[in-house]
């Protein structure tokens, strides 16, 4: 394939607010409320939430400047751009890989992220239609079992994301893509405010920060700091080119450093504000904070049937989720468009909507895996002992292997492969005290972090 240098002016984000809007709502997506909540609850609230923000600041911080950098210096997609720095920095051939990585982790992520997405629509929908009043914990467990047993509702509602995911996108990156987030971030936000608000008049908010905030250093245990240290990485997306075709449309004025930070620190202030609008749900109302993926879903339904405007609460709650979904969605998709846009003369529109019509298709794989495929581990077709469904296993080759691997090769190549005049020149730092910091990060401890989180991995 031949990379298209000059087929347009380049793409550019209109101005450093909207990239920082569109950057932090597409790292503050569903993982940094669902996930974030359901996994403090789970490894001791504030030990989980210290040890997330250490992880932040000097291993997730370092390694995400690492990929804006390379996709500016770049200029072009995740493929492209490892095409750019082979001819033109000097870089070994085989760096294109990364490319090849990286495009093909994000296409398989989003065919079952939709899919997820979807859930957070289709309890949307079941709160607007009066779903959570009355709710007891058998009706919201026996909810959450009905919608996994229904491919058609799962497929129509990961239709319904991935159509108004290529919308936005085929209407480009300024008239698209800033729109859209311009406005569902900031109004996410606020609904995210109100309902901290709620909790601070309605229920135990005071409890819910100690958990939050109380540090239990005897608590601390390999799995938990194992678990902050992945969870910190890998919601900023590092490893599988997001952020690098996020740095592609940066302009050269626009400081990395300080919007790796900005973006860093605002996705975590996301999850604690979500964590301080969900736990004092769950104190106030005798649940388990360490309940796992169904906190959100099987859980908080039952408060919400408790409390007083409960339906409000869960409604706006699904909202701000969904919000979250096309948010990230948009520009994941994006990543995947500008690939076939650099070796190809289709049109972009074309492409958005050829691109989301075979992720859907390869959705059905994830929508089965939760009835009819429950039983089947295909990895035993192969003679190896599992039992992972073939959603598990596409989640584990993805979360658990392809973006480590990604994240990894992120930090060899910003720092071993390119030059230290590039990279500094890049980041603008120059040659002092913080460049020598920041490569020291990148080319020691991400390595390291990341082959712990390998070694982990079960």
């Amino acid at each position: 394939m031949i990379l298209r240098t000059s087929i347009a002016a380049p793409i550019r984000w209109s101005s450093n607010l909207l990239f920082l809007i569109i950057a932090i709502g597409t790292e503050a997506g569903i993982a940094n409320v669902w996930k974030f909540s359901y996994l403090a609850g789970e490894h001791g609230g504030g030990l989980f939430v210290a040890l997330y923000f250490i992880a932040l600041i000097v291993v997730a911080v370092p390694a995400l400047m690492a990929e804006m950098m390379i996709g500016r210096h770049g200029g072009h997609s995740t493929m492209g751009s490892m095409r750019v720095l082979v001819a033109r920095d000097g870089i070994a051939p085989a760096w294109k890989l990364f490319g090849v990585l990286a495009t093909s982790a994000v296409f398989l992520i989003l065919s079952y992220y939709c899919v997820i997405c979807g859930w957070m629509l289709e309890y949307f929908m079941f709160g607007l239609g009066g779903g959570f009043a009355g709710l007891d914990a058998a009706g919201a467990a026996a909810a959450y079992h009905a919608l996994l047993q229904n491919p058609g509702e799962m497929l129509r509602d990961s239709a319904a994301i991935l159509l108004i995911t290529a919308v936005v996108v085929a209407e480009g990156v300024n008239k698209g893509i800033e729109r859209v987030s311009g406005v569902l971030t900031p109004l996410r936000l606020l609904i995210l405010l109100g309902l901290l608000g709620y909790s601070a008049r309605y229920a135990d908010l005071g409890s819910a920060a100690r958990f939050l905030f109380t540090v239990d250093w005897g608590r601390l245990t390999p799995d938990v700091l194992v678990t902050a240290l992945g969870q910190a990485f890998f919601s900023l997306g590092i490893g599988v080119g997001v952020m690098l075709t996020m740095g592609a449309y940066m302009k050269p004025e626009y400081s990395i450093a300080r919007a790796v930070f900005t973006v860093a620190i605002a996705q975590g202030l996301v999850a604690l504000i979500a964590g301080l609008a969900i736990f004092p749900l769950v104190f106030t109302y005798g649940l388990k904070p360490a309940q796992g993926p169904g906190l959100i879903f099987v859980t908080l339904p039952v408060a919400f049937a408790r409390m007083p405007y409960g339906s409000w609460f869960g409604t706006a709650l699904f909202l701000t989720l969904s919000c979250a979904a096309i948010t990230a969605t948009t520009v994941i998709l994006e990543t995947l468009v500008s690939v076939f846009q650099d070796y190809t003369r289709w049109s972009r529109r074309t492409i958005a909507f050829s691109s989301a019509a075979l992720i859907w298709l390869c959705g059905i794989v994830t929508v089965l895996s939760f009835g009819r495929w429950q039983g089947v581990y295909p990895l035993t077709v192969l003679g190896i002992a599992s039992t992972k469904t073939p959603f598990e296993l596409l989640d584990y080759l993805t979360s658990n292997l392809m973006m480590p691997a990604g994240g990894l090769m992120v930090a060899l190549i910003a720092g071993w492969a390119l030059s230290r005049a590039a990279t500094s020149q890049e980041l603008g730092f120059g040659d002092g005290p913080a460049f020598r910091l920041w490569r020291t990060l990148v080319r020691y401890v991400v390595p390291l972090a990341i082959v712990i989180i390998f070694l982990s991995i079960r």
